[in-house]
């Protein structure tokens, strides 16, 4: 049996959510990456709630995920049963047990008796209209969702704290996380496609448009994993459709490779159980699984060291974030992560994500935002992030591609952090980058320069919190030019308190420098 001992970043994190739940918040999320360790995390306070005889519920929001679930619980030595489907089959059914793991399939639909004193809801960000509406029954149950990727809309309207975990620059500074190396790939074209009512690409539309790229696909895994790996790789493929998917598998198996589709049209749980298991072990005979939606929610093979995207997105950032974080879990051996973009995510989300894994997620309600813009590459962003030639992203501190030798044109403006990876798609000093001639330290943190330029505009204007709103971006768009903050700050609030010296005085400063600029303006008009 495993001994149960929090990292400091969990010990943290643990302390604020039972100081929450004892200052009464009932409904809190747990918001932190891929391998915090979330679930160890909600076992450290299942055994404390143990001791004191309360009863916990555990939901996790797909059938396959219980029997993951129940193993850890079983590994830690937390006695447990499970419920889900048909009980008659369930070699782990014990009603008996105070601790009890519960697909939510089965919660919506079972009377389960009683309710648990503490309830965790695992990848919360799901927001099942009926699992909410039993969960609202429940008022004197304390609940715990947990999520890396809290931007559901609606999830502010539910959930009344939050508790912000390490970010994934922490986590890989420490070593909890895999660094990746992303090559942007060709994308298939999406303009004019069929889009379903939530905004999304209809999965039918995204496999055709994409099926034009699919030899692109198997040419670029074979040359890369050779390149990077010295041969065939552990890969997870992302697709669009089932078509798109099975075309892959056609295609693979032609090169002399063993690709297998698991997909919401698996004949049963035992079948695509097979499959993943098969998957897992060190010597599998299956090179890569090709998933149409289905591995992007705690999906845990941590040898994983390939993955492929090919489905677009173009609104469904938390997607993105949850695909990527499959390939990022550490293992003996893995210095980093191979992440081929034939989707154009990576570009198009390339702002928000730098903005995430640096900052993390401030409020549900910023949050929620970010999954309600749709968002499309820009050229800019690909001319700065990526390597112009091959495509390969390039490090923050490198002028030269180590993929192919381009050599990338040495700019003045741009600011550098020597040694530091472009974690995910971007860093924040690539992504945000000042106007030339801006050299001040402070512009290496946008966030507070946000803030302070909030704070001024809230205190030097009379016409209200928007006016103030819209003149801080105003400013901040003179700093870094055509690079906004993530929508959601918008709709936050200053904190004067977090202002420096040095900050005030930049954003003084580009004041003054607009008005000038103004006078000056209106006289060669008149």
């Amino acid at each position: 049996m495993k001994e149960l001992i929090l990292r400091p970043h969990q010990s943290h994190v643990e302390g604020q959510l039972r100081e929450q739940l004892r200052a009464g918040v009932s409904r809190i999320v747990l918001v932190a990456p891929t391998a915090f360790g979330k679930t160890e995390t909600a076992m450290f306070l299942i055994k404390l709630a143990l001791q004191k005889g309360s009863r916990v519920w555990f939901l996790v929001d797909r059938v396959t995920l219980v029997k993951q679930t129940s193993d850890r619980f079983r590994a830690y030595g937390i006695p447990h049963g499970t419920i889900q489907g048909a009980n008659a089959t369930n070699d782990r059914y014990a009603p008996e047990q105070a601790v009890q793991i519960i697909s939510i399939q089965t919660f919506e639909r079972r009377d389960l008796g009683d309710p648990a004193d503490l309830i965790f809801y695992d990848e919360c960000h799901s927001q099942y209209a009926e699992t909410l509406s039993r969960l609202e029954k429940y008022s004197k149950s304390k609940i715990i969702g947990m999520t890396a990727t809290p931007f559901a809309p609606g999830m502010a309207q539910f959930w009344g704290g939050i508790v912000n975990g390490a970010t994934v620059n922490r986590l890989l500074a420490d070593h909890f996380l895999t660094p990746l190396k992303i090559k942007a790939c060709v994308s298939p074209d999406m303009q004019g496609a069929r889009r379903k009512p939530g905004g999304e690409y209809a999965d039918e539309e995204a496999g055709q448009r994409g099926i034009t790229i699919i030899g692109d696909v198997v040419q670029t895994w074979i040359q890369q994993t050779q390149k990077f790996f010295g041969g065939p790789a552990k890969t997870i493929v992302f697709s669009p459709s089932i078509k798109h998917g099975e075309e892959l598998c056609r295609q693979f198996a032609e090169a002399g490779f063993n690709f297998q589709q698991i997909s919401y049209l698996d004949r049963g749980d035992d079948v695509r159980d097979e499959k993943i298991d098969e998957f897992r072990k060190p010597d599998s005979a299956i090179h890569g699984l090709v998933s149409c939606a289905v591995l992007t929610k705690g999906f845990d093979v941590p040898d994983v060291m390939c993955g492929i995207s090919c489905r677009p997105y173009r609104k469904s950032f938390s997607s993105h974030i949850q695909e990527m974080g499959r390939v990022m879990r550490t293992s003996p051996g893995k210095d980093f992560g191979l992440w081929l973009d034939h989707s154009g995510n990576c570009i198009s989300f390339a702002q928000d994500t730098a903005w995430l894994f640096e900052y993390g997620v401030d409020s549900l309600s910023d949050a929620a935002k970010r999954d309600a813009e749709v968002r499309e590459p820009t050229e800019k962003i690909k001319q700065t992030l990526f390597c112009a030639d091959c495509g390969m992203q390039m490090e923050a501190a490198s002028f030269v591609c180590r993929s192919c030798g381009w050599e990338r044109p040495k700019r003045g403006e741009i600011q550098i952090v020597q040694g530091e990876l472009i974690d995910f798609a971007h860093s924040i000093q690539e992504t945000f980058q000042p106007r030339k001639g801006l050299r001040a330290e402070c512009v290496n943190d946008p966030r507070a320069i946000w803030n302070a330029a909030l704070s001024y505009t809230s205190s030097n204007s009379s016409k209200g919190p928007e006016f103030a709103k819209k003149w801080a971006m105003g400013v901040w768009f003179g700093i870094y030019e055509g690079a906004r903050p993530p929508r959601g700050f918008f709709d936050g609030k200053a904190d004067p308190s977090k202002v420096q010296t040095d900050q005030w005085s930049l954003i003084e400063r580009e004041v003054q420098r607009f008005r000038k600029r103004s006078k000056h303006n209106q006289r060669r008009a008149a």
